[in-house]
């Protein structure tokens, strides 16, 4: 991927970031405006859900009425919401006296037990108070809407709905049915007005929290061990039609107002998406190969459509979020977190920001997933981007292997032959036995033996080839490279060719590691015979030196010997690392454009004393052009020099040396040919070893090293060396491909 690919890719994700913390950071500002719309000229009202907690808190009212109403006698709320707290309250205080019952005269309570009875006192004038309140609410709008109370049993216990049966009757506009279990906990079995979502959410809100909770104290009751008993095992219907909600909006307006305006949090929400979705078109369209690189935008089309919406959902669902938020519920719960209120005032409407993002952020991703169907196109669109078309693309691949594997059975071949007529055979022979119905069955239990015994001749005879793979593979195991396999395998007779290779291979493999053997026995010898030559003279000579009775003349002598003998030792092990090196790839090549035919001349101007020393002729055969390749100068030169040394010293005196150097099919080949003075007995392969020589003597100047260093040094760089040799001739070939 170019660098203006990526530039615009980084691009296109920061517009997109852009535009979805705009949205998010416009719904989070627009949250006064909702609040303001709670109110009617300039007066503030019920908080934006009071409609729907008042009808939670009817079913206090009404169960409450209902137990009144089946003892026959007036109950205290206290009595019938916290029976517990009010039990404890009588065994604590003892009527007036302020003593239990039964508690002897001289016992008086301590002052932890005088608190906690004041407590119970106080949390009985804060339940009395908080029913109160409940009745005035649920009485405000109880006139105007149709309610039944429904036992366990479906029985209308409580009717206010001139008859109507409530549950699911579509003569009313908005619809509660909030049902009870046998624990106390509420669920809603029945919803309908305008936003759903939010109605749900916010009665099982209301139904899911304790009214008097803010009037506990945990530090007398740490287990929570007095709550607010529920309604049990009762079903509350409540129903209003399009002329009770009219009705409701002329008597008391300030309550509807917020339940009927609490769709416009929807309604903007759903314009801010739309306005996501057009700017995500808008922008996909100067970056539109932005779903080739990142996989994230190549998900399924099903799999968009459901995600996205479930964002839109989930976005409408938030409304509940800002009513939360504009009561001040998040913001009073961090202050009670000692939370410092600028602190508390950020982290209120970062919440809000992060959660608004999600819808956005997904509808983006939506849009620009969507987007590629314009550069892809409809049909690849359909086949890469959908499940049905992945899916259908999956069972056209399945075919096609399948109608490859039937058209690939060759009934020519034997084993599939053999297969195909057994199964035909067996086709057959079931078709006939179960057209014989109850006769069938017995012919099927006498074929199956029959089979049987087919099936198993078959198996022994397949194992029996086995055995014999088996026995010959454990052979060759052991070491037996010349086992023989003659008799017919069978299914398995592929295998006896495969036997073979691998004997063969074997037996290279242990011819190589002789020849390893025999080398690291020759390097050993030479090493030692080419070190120890020049390691003796030294000694010889430094004990030459320590004569007294030795003229002047003599120990300058001895010392030029010694420089000689000690020059021969450092070249030979600097040599030695040299071909280490080069063997363990521990060479560090500087690769730089060289003329080859610039280099080779330079090396043999170098040499040029010793050339004429050597009464060889050189014939010298170069391109007049140029040849540049990419090569270690300094190695490239050493190969060079080892080779015209070598000629130097093994060539015949008087004889003629030629150098030749062309383009061949792409490669630069470089020819070295000479006659030797020695007889020519060696294999030419191994004189490219360490420590070999043509000079088997070992006479010579020579360390072995200098071909094996060349070859090294030739193939590090990418080329070959082969050396030829016919009769006295001696030839050096080498190659190099011309990049």
């Amino acid at each position: 991927m170019d660098i203006k690919l990526k530039n615009r890719h980084r691009i296109s994700v920061l517009l997109a970031a852009a535009v979805v913390f705009a949205a998010a950071f416009i719904m989070v500002g627009l949250y006064p405006f909702f609040e303001n719309e709670s109110s009617r000229n300039g007066v503030p009202v019920y908080e934006e859900n009071a409609f729907l907690r008042h009808l939670v808190f009817g079913n206090y009212v009404l169960a409450m009425e209902d137990a009144q109403a089946e003892q026959n006698k007036i109950l205290s709320p206290f009595q019938y919401f916290l029976p517990e707290a009010e039990t404890e309250l009588k065994a604590g205080s003892g009527g007036e006296n302020g003593k239990s019952a039964g508690t002897p005269d001289d016992e008086i309570f301590t002052d932890d037990g005088d608190e906690k009875t004041e407590y119970l006192r106080s949390l009985r004038k804060n339940c009395i108070r908080e029913y109160e309140n409940w009745n005035r609410y649920f009485g405000s709008i109880r006139n105007s809407i149709d309610y039944q109370m429904i036992d366990e049993n479906g029985k209308v216990i409580l009717d206010h709905s001139e008859g109507r049966f409530i549950p699911n009757n579509s003569h009313y506009v908005f619809q509660a049915v909030l049902h009870y279990d046998e624990l106390g906990r509420m669920d809603i079995s029945c919803v309908r007005g305008e936003n759903t979502a939010y109605l749900l959410n916010t009665l099982q809100d209301f139904g899911d929290a304790d009214p008097m909770e803010s009037y506990y104290d945990e530090q007398y009751f740490p287990e929570g061990k007095f709550r607010l008993s529920n309604p049990r095992s009762v079903t509350f219907a409540y129903g209003m039609s399009e002329q009770q909600i009219d009705a409701l909006k002329d008597t008391n307006g300030n309550i509807w107002t917020a339940y009927e305006n609490s769709g416009s949090v929807t309604r903007i929400f759903i314009g801010l998406i739309c306005a996501v979705a057009a700017l995500a078109l808008f922008i996909s369209c100067f970056d539109v190969t932005l779903a080739d690189s990142v996989g994230l935008l190549r998900t399924p089309f099903e799999l968009v459509a459901g995600i996205g919406a479930g964002s839109v959902a989930f976005g409408a669902g938030l409304t509940s979020l800002v009513a939360v938020t504009n009561r001040g519920d998040l913001y009073n719960a961090l202050l009670r977190a000692n939370f410092l209120p600028v602190v508390a005032d950020i982290m209120v409407k970062l919440w809000n920001f992060l959660w608004w993002l999600v819808p956005f952020a997904v509808i983006y991703w939506s849009v620009l997933c969507i987007r590629d169907v314009f550069h892809i196109g409809i049909g690849r669109y359909l086949r890469e981007r959908t499940i049905c078309g992945l899916f259908w693309g999956w069972v056209i691949r399945s075919l096609r292997k399948l109608f490859g594997y039937l058209a690939n059975i060759n009934l020519q071949d034997k084993s599939d032959r053999t297969i195909f007529k057994i199964a035909a055979v067996n086709f057959i022979v079931l078709t006939v036995l179960c057209s014989l119905w109850f006769l069938g069955i017995g012919a099927i239990f006498v074929y199956s033996i029959i089979l049987f015994f087919v099936m198993r001749k078959y198996y022994l005879d397949l194992s029996s080839k086995y055995n014999m793979l088996l026995k010959a593979t454990n052979q060759i195991a052991e070491g037996n490279l010349e086992v023989v396999i003659e008799e017919d395998l069978g299914v398995f007779e592929a295998f006896k060719k495969e036997i073979q290779k691998i004997q063969s291979g074997l037996k290279v493999v242990v011819d190589e590691e002789v020849k390893s053997q025999k080398l690291k026995t020759d390097l050993i010898s030479n090493m030692s015979h080419d070190l120890k030559t020049p390691l003796t003279a030294i000694i010889t000579y430094v004990n030459l030196l320590k004569d007294d009775h030795a003229t002047p003349e003599q120990r300058k002598a001895y010392i030029d010997i010694l420089e000689q003998k000690s020059m021969r030792l450092k070249a030979l092990i600097e040599d030695l690392f040299e071909i280490s090196k080069a063997n363990s790839n521990n060479v560090t090549l500087d690769l730089e454009d060289v003329d080859i035919v610039s280099l080779l001349k330079e090396v043999s101007f170098e040499l040029c004393d010793k050339i004429e020393e050597s009464t060889i002729d050189f014939r010298w055969n170069l391109p007049d052009e140029k040849i540049i390749l990419s090569l270690d100068s300094q190695k490239t030169y050493r190969i060079f020099d080892n080779l015209l040394t070598n000629i130097i010293k093994y060539a015949m005196p008087g004889t003629r040396a030629y150098i030749d150097m062309k383009k061949d099919n792409g490669w630069v080949v470089i020819i070295l040919k000479n006659v030797s003075a020695a007889e020519l007995t060696f294999n030419p392969e191994e004189i490219t070893e360490r420590f070999a020589r043509g000079d088997q003597a070992r006479n010579t100047e020579g360390s072995g090293l200098g071909m094996a260093i060349a070859k090294s040094f030739v193939e590090l760089q990418n080329g070959k060396l082969t050396v030829e040799t016919e009769a006295d001739l001696f030839r050096v070939i080498i190659r190099w491909p011309i990049m």
